[in-house]
């Protein structure tokens, strides 16, 4: 079985950068999930623990993992950490009404960081755009606590 970079790559590099920029963005999306307070942050804020726990890009690319102020990303075909940043809580999305969050993540596979503000659509779903303009998804898995 091939796997999903591998099947990118057969595609050329291009279609390798669009595979790990889905996964990236998978990735700031578990960055930008958990709205709870970083270890430290002074007690526990409800608005940060709405986004904490698993979430998936729409795709199935890849699975965010939002806990405590950080978030890892996670290749589903592999297994392998595709990029890793911290979320923090960054308001109220001034037309929706719905919380904020930022997200700011290393991508380890095209060695970049990047920022996506995302907001809470509702309890399962995370609308992202990145500093670029490219606009992902994230959808709950599970959640924690």
């Amino acid at each position: 079985m091939i796997t999903t970079m591998a099947k990118a790559r057969e595609h050329g590099p291009k279609r390798a950068r669009r595979t790990a920029a889905l996964a990236i963005g998978a990735m700031a999306l578990s960055g930008c999930v958990a709205l709870t307070p970083p270890p430290g942050g002074g007690g526990t804020d409800g608005r940060l623990r709405a986004v904490e726990g698993t979430w998936t890009d729409a795709s199935g690319v890849a699975t965010a993992s939002l806990v405590n102020g950080r978030f890892v990303n996670v290749a589903n075909d592999t297994g392998n950490r595709v990029a890793e940043g911290t979320y923090t809580y960054a308001g109220r999305d001034p037309v929706t009404g719905q919380p904020s969050i930022t997200l700011s993540f290393f991508s380890l596979l095209r060695e970049t960081r990047i920022r996506a503000n995302c907001v809470l659509q509702n309890p399962n779903t995370l609308n992202c755009t990145n500093d670029s303009g490219q606009q992902f998804q994230l959808l709950r898995r599970s959640r924690i606590g």
